[in-house]
C-alpha cells in the first residue's frame, strides 16, 4: 500500500496529543505537512479517521476501531528498531562459530567469559567438530567464522588467517621411561606402542604428510578417532600418544606428561576461517578480534 508507518504515526500522535499543532511539534513537522500525511492515510484506507472542529479533535467511529492497531504497529516498529540497533552495536543477538574441539575445550572458555562480560545479551553457538567439517560450516554460511587447522589445499571461497603454531608433543604417563628428560626425537617412537588418531583426523593426515609418514613407521597398537579418546587411552597406560600441545592443557592434572618432539620440529597451524567478501555481524567481529588477541598472547607463551 502506498503509505508508510509515518502516516500511521501521524494519526496516533494527533489522537494521543489531542490536536494537530501538538502532534506537528512532536513530529517536527509543519501542520500542513502533518495534515497531508493524515489525508494520504485516509485516502488509501478509504475512510475518515479524524473529526476536527474549531475546538476539538477526535477519532471517528472507524478511527477508534483502527487506533489500537495503529498504536500496536508503531510500538512494534519502534521495538524492532531498538532490537536492530542492539544487534548493530553488539548489545544483543546470536552468533554462530565453528571450532576445533581442542580449541573449544582449551581456549574458547576463557575468551567467551570475557566476551560475556562485555556483551551479556549476545548468545554464542559453537559448532565444535572434527577438522573435516569445520570449513564446510563457514562455506555453507552456517557459521560466521571458524577456528581450524590449516590444510595444504587452498580454497578460493575461504580466507584463512594464521593465528598460532601449535607444536606436536609426546603424551605419556608420568611413570613412562620417556616422562623424564628433555625433548624426544621422533625416531624414539618407532618401538613404542602408540595410540594413533585415525585417517579421518587432520592431525593424522598432517603427520603422514610432513613427518615422512610417522604413522607408517611406528608400531601403533590402538587407533582412535578423537583426541579425547587418545588422551584417555594414554592415561590408562595403553601406550603413548602424539597430540597438539594445546590439547594437553585439558589433560593437566590427569597424570600425563608432555615432551617436545624434535628432529624435526613441527606442528599444526591454527587459522581463523572466513568467507571471502562476507562482512561479519558486529558481535562476531568483536569476538573475532578478541580471539585474535588471545591467540597472539597464547603463541608467545607456548
Amino acid at each position: 500500500m502506498e503509505f508508510a508507518l509515518k502516516e500511521i504515526d501521524v494519526f496516533v500522535k494527533v489522537i494521543e496529543l489531542g490536536g494537530f499543532k501538538a502532534a506537528a511539534r512532536e513530529l517536527n513537522l509543519t501542520q500542513s505537512a502533518l495534515t497531508q500525511r493524515l489525508k494520504k492515510l485516509e485516502a488509501m484506507l478509504g475512510v475518515k479517521l479524524v473529526d476536527r472542529t474549531t475546538r476539538s479533535v477526535a477519532p471517528t467511529a472507524i478511527g477508534r476501531s483502527f487506533l489500537p492497531t495503529a498504536k500496536r504497529m508503531v510500538a512494534q516498529f519502534e521495538q524492532s528498531m531498538e532490537d536492530f540497533h542492539d544487534v548493530v552495536h553488539a548489545r544483543a543477538g546470536r552468533i554462530t562459530i565453528a571450532s576445533l574441539i581442542s580449541v573449544a575445550t582449551n581456549v574458547l572458555p576463557d575468551t567467551l567469559q570475557r566476551f560475556a562480560r562485555e556483551h551479556p545479551n549476545v548468545s554464542v553457538r559453537v559448532l565444535d567438530d572434527s577438522e573435516q567439517e569445520i570449513a564446510d560450516y563457514v562455506r555453507r554460511g552456517e557459521a560466521e567464522f571458524a577456528i581450524d587447522m590449516q590444510t595444504a589445499a587452498p580454497d578460493s571461497d575461504l580466507a584463512m588467517t594464521p593465528m598460532m603454531e601449535d607444536r606436536f608433543v609426546l603424551a605419556c604417563r608420568a611413570d613412562h621411561p620417556l616422562a623424564k628428560g628433555g625433548p624426544v626425537p621422533w625416531d624414539s617412537l618407532m618401538d613404542m606402542p602408540l595410540v594413533m588418531l585415525g585417517p579421518r583426523s587432520g592431525t593424522n593426515q598432517l603427520l603422514l604428510s610432513r613427518q615422512g609418514g610417522v604413522g607408517r613407521h611406528t608400531r601403533w597398537r590402538y587407533e582412535v578417532q578423537h583426541l579425547s579418546t587418545m588422551i584417555g587411552f594414554v592415561q590408562a597406560g595403553l601406550g603413548v600418544g602424539i597430540a597438539p600441545r594445546m590439547a594437553m592443557r585439558s589433560a593437566a592434572g590427569g597424570g600425563l606428561v608432555q615432551r617436545a618432539l624434535v628432529a624435526p620440529n613441527f606442528g599444526r597451524t591454527v587459522v581463523l576461517v572466513e568467507r571471502r567478501g562476507v562482512e561479519l555481524s558486529p558481535a562476531a567481529a568483536r569476538l573475532k578480534a578478541m580471539l585474535l588477541r588471545d591467540f597472539d598472547a597464547l603463541s608467545k607463551t607456548t
